[in-house]
């Protein structure tokens, strides 16, 4: 359990991110708008809704390399945590804050990958913690009317749960009209409100890219397992604590707002819809559990903290916090590890020393790393944005081509693929059984692999060179199940 992980560019996006930065600096527009990467489908249209995360990773990378954007991303996670505990002790008291604190650590920590969702994490924990202050009279209308829009104008072109921004505010509005605060503060959020939706329009789409987060209703053709349900990825899985653990904070959160709502009435309203809707949310993808981490504190907060702001209650949850941190970093040691994941790049330099040629065949985990060290001169056939790709792209052929051995022999006349570059810890169920049967395929030469890639060049091809050179034999590879 631990933040700074080795970055296994292999299996993640980051490395696109760069790209995507270093792209527009040089002046390439197309890649906010086309799939741009891609040989297959070029020209298909794509709302690149993230793409000033790019220009951020671009920018650190260049600073200090992939130890430096680790550092950053850190920084920044560590930065919302202290956000999310300070407004739960401002709702409570500094023992439940912690107490909060050290429930959440293990999702927090759940995905710690360097993503563009960690923007998303932070203006959360940002907005909820200066909308808190605004009520409590901490903060002025001025902050709120300077700092608010341009964080939101950030968060538009940086991730798309930028959403959030405004519904937090609906929410706080919703808020000070139960709890009847001054006039001026809700006449002056119902503005602020209003201006925050009319900032998302500031996107290199405009009107398109502000209405991108309804996205998240269409049915793509690829399904990612971090859009799974807890309970799928629990019987699919066998390392599935932390989604077990979900369940437990996930009902003692409910239990909260049941209590909430009995203390607070109508006034716990807003705050029972928001813990509500990070509960479903994590429970309908896994990916939101570290988010619904995060929110779970000041909303633990919140619920309980009328129950327990001071007295042997509070003593007793201050004991029990340090007793939980202990046991995390007893039963969690840390590891830490920053910057890329050793040999990483060995199949790049293989790739780039030999003069290899493509078309390339890959499979989805693997189209980042291909378009960061490759691209974008070679040209992927999939990349891991579902998105970019029509829905029967991956039905009808990236699916069948590796399950069915007359569609890949027709996809691959149809291509011409010189190369196969997989990431062979692929846990579909299609891609473990295209490279069994690539192993035994007399067309293909296995002549590269490692840890992470296994790289196939077609015989008779301008690729033969290398096949005399570096051909494995194929009694050298096995069945295994990862």
């Amino acid at each position: 359990m631990h933040l700074a992980v080795p970055i296994n560019l292999a299996e993640v996006d980051i490395g696109r991110h760069i790209k995507n930065g270093e792209l527009l600096f040089q002046g390439q527009t197309q890649i906010l708008y086309k799939n741009f990467y891609s040989f297959t489908y070029p020209d298909y249209p794509f709302i690149n809704h993230h793409w000033f995360f790019g220009v951020i990773s671009f920018l650190l990378f260049h600073l200090a390399g992939f130890k430096g954007l680790e550092i950053f991303y850190i920084f920044l996670l560590v930065l919302s945590f202290g956000l999310s505990f300070d407004s739960a002790r401002r709702y409570s008291s500094f023992n439940l804050a912690l107490f909060a604190a050290g429930a959440s650590l293990i999702m927090v920590v759940s995905r710690a990958e360097i993503r563009p969702e960690g923007i998303s994490v932070f203006f959360v924990a940002l907005f909820f913690w200066v909308l808190q202050r605004f009520l409590q009279g901490n903060l002025s209308q001025k902050v709120l009317i300077t700092a608010l829009p341009l964080f939101q104008m950030i968060w538009v072109n940086t991730h798309i749960f930028f959403f959030l921004g405004p519904v937090l505010i609906a929410l706080f509005y919703w808020q000070a009209r139960l709890s009847k605060a001054p006039y001026d503060q809700i006449a002056f959020l119902k503005k602020i409100l209003l201006i925050d939706i009319i900032v998302n329009v500031i996107n290199p789409s405009g009107i398109f890219g502000m209405l991108t987060p309804l996205n998240g209703f269409k049915k793509f053709g690829y399904d990612l397992a971090e859009n799974q349900t807890a309970f799928f990825m629990m019987h699919r899985f066998e390392n599935v604590f932390v989604y077990k653990y979900y369940f437990i904070v996930a009902a003692f959160l409910i239990l909260g707002m049941v209590l909430g709502l009995w203390h607070e009435k109508r006034k716990a309203l807003p705050m029972v819809v928001l813990a509500l809707f990070i509960t479903l949310a994590a429970f309908r993808a896994v990916r939101l559990i570290m988010p619904f981490g995060f929110l779970f504190i000041p909303l633990i907060g919140y619920f309980y903290g009328p129950y327990i702001k001071k007295g042997w209650m509070n003593v007793l949850v201050g004991i029990i916090a340090f007793a939980m941190i202990l046991g995390c970093t007893v039963l969690f040691p840390q590891r830490p590890y920053l910057g890329l994941v050793p040999g990483i790049n060995a199949s790049a330099d293989f790739f780039k020393g030999n003069n290899l040629k493509g078309p390339i065949f890959s499979n989805y985990d693997i189209g980042g790393y291909l378009i960061y060290y490759l691209g974008p001169e070679e040209k992927v056939f999939v990349d891991n944005r579902q998105e970019a790709f029509p829905v029967d792209f991956f039905r009808k052929v990236y699916i069948p081509m590796q399950s069915d051995p007359v569609v890949w022999k027709e996809m691959s006349s149809k291509y011409g693929f010189n190369l196969i570059y997989f990431f062979r810890r692929d846990l579909t169920p299609w891609g473990q059984s295209f490279l069994i049967d690539r192993i035994q395929d007399p067309l293909w030469a296995p002549i590269f692999v490692d840890d992470n890639i296994i790289m196939f060049a077609r015989r008779e091809s301008v690729n033969q060179e290398a096949i005399g050179r570096f051909e494995l034999p194929k009694a050298m590879f096995t069945i295994r199940r990862f």
